[in-house]
């Protein structure tokens, strides 16, 4: 590369602290810091997202709102003006979302073409059976003509995919373009607490995890129930919101353990790394549903970064976030038994736990460290610009 690039990420009505976006952002402004590169998010006035690490535009919402059930935009004069005219010439290389989700993705392939520059789209959902809905096969022709136009499509696991093939779009020109690339974790921010005899008993579970069914949380309390009446030094944090708080902690004071499960309200990401390094144990237990699965579940790395053996489920892509053998335990989903023996496993045995540990940080060095996720992203686009 004779220069730097200028890329743009279009996301507007599509970012937010606190998601897997975070993650995404980490490979930004590594780029930035190493190679140079410039890079600038595009969101709309109703978004709320923070980085004054990176550049931040903000366009009205009216300029790239749609009509409702279709992808085809309110005020396309107001589009024109405010994003395709005004930012033209000002990037190299423009990052869209998934296109067969999101309508910004369509919008992400018309500036790429109005301004001759390289599109990529970033996808991570799994969940198949969307091939026949109407809202599918009415936008199904623009989809296909934005993905043929895209020289770089990044899925976060293998079944993403395969997602594409259930929903018909899975021949060559769409699909030489696939990179499995996966969320990449700060490996020195997560790291491991420093070795020292611990003063206490007590032994702390750590669930991360938005407070709705499908993340599963219900099982994870019926689960550590029969260990915790067994030791009371068993405790677990729940860090987390959503709708089914007050219907967790009605199971939690039924079983008489308000005194060893604790819920505590969501934090910054930055605070998590601490977080992680006071516990001992980490377990998350999403389930799927009609509309949803785990699609990577970034928390589950940070935590093996930190040097926490990790229990979770097999929803989704986590098959393919630990999918090299013990460096993680993964149980059937809603299987509560096989989640309780997990538990006591690296609750007791102290050996599979060093063992875990060891290896679970290990493979996240390996596979998912930030300069080897950024590495990786860099010669993609450094391809696709030649």
């Amino acid at each position: 590369m004779t220069k730097p690039l200028k890329v743009l990420s279009y996301r507007p009505g599509v970012i937010a602290n606190g998601t897997a976006f975070e993650a995404m952002a980490l490979i930004y402004k590594y780029l930035q810091n190493n190679y140079g590169w410039e890079f600038t998010i595009m969101m709309d006035d109703r978004d709320t997202f923070e980085d004054s690490e990176l550049n931040i535009i903000t366009i009205p919402y009216d300029a790239r709102a749609v009509i409702n059930r279709t992808s085809f935009l309110k005020k396309p004069l107001l589009f024109k003006k405010q994003i395709l005219n005004k930012y033209k010439d000002k990037f190299d290389f423009i990052l869209g979302c998934d296109p067969t989700v999101y309508n910004q993705g369509m919008q992400a392939a018309v500036l790429s073409r109005s301004w001759d520059i390289p599109l990529a789209f970033d996808s991570s959902l799994t969940l198949m059976g969307q091939a026949n809905s109407i809202n599918w096969r009415l936008k199904r022709k623009q989809v296909v003509k934005a993905l043929e136009q895209s020289s770089i499509i990044w899925l976060t696991a293998p079944k993403a995919a395969e997602r594409f093939r259930d929903l018909g779009l899975s021949k060559e020109q769409i699909s030489k373009q696939f990179v499995i690339l996966g969320h990449p974790v700060d490996t020195d921010l997560f790291s491991p607490a420093e070795v020292k005899k611990k003063q206490s008993k007590e032994k702390v579970i750590l669930c991360v995890a938005r407070l709705v069914m499908e993340k599963g949380v219900h099982y994870i309390i019926e689960a550590v129930a029969p260990i915790m009446k067994m030791d009371d030094n068993v405790k677990l944090k729940i860090i987390g919101s959503g709708e089914s708080k007050k219907f967790l902690e009605n199971m939690v004071k039924d079983e008489g353990l308000e005194d060893q499960i604790e819920f505590l309200d969501p934090i910054p990401h930055h605070e998590l790394p601490a977080l992680y390094r006071k516990a001992d144990l980490f377990v998350g237990h999403p389930v799927s549903t009609s509309k949803w699965e785990e699609y990577f579940g970034v928390v589950n790395v940070e935590a093996m970064a930190s040097g926490l053996p990790v229990v979770s489920s097999n929803s989704g892509g986590i098959t393919h976030l630990a999918r090299e053998k013990e460096v993680a335990i993964l149980v059937n989903e809603r299987d509560i038994i096989s989640t309780t023996n997990a538990i006591e496993l690296l609750l007791y045995d102290e050996d599979k736990y060093q063992e875990i540990k060891r290896k679970g940080r290990e493979y996240v060095l390996r596979q998912y460290s930030l300069p080897v996720i950024a590495e990786k992203y860099r010669k993609y686009i450094e391809a696709a610009m030649e």
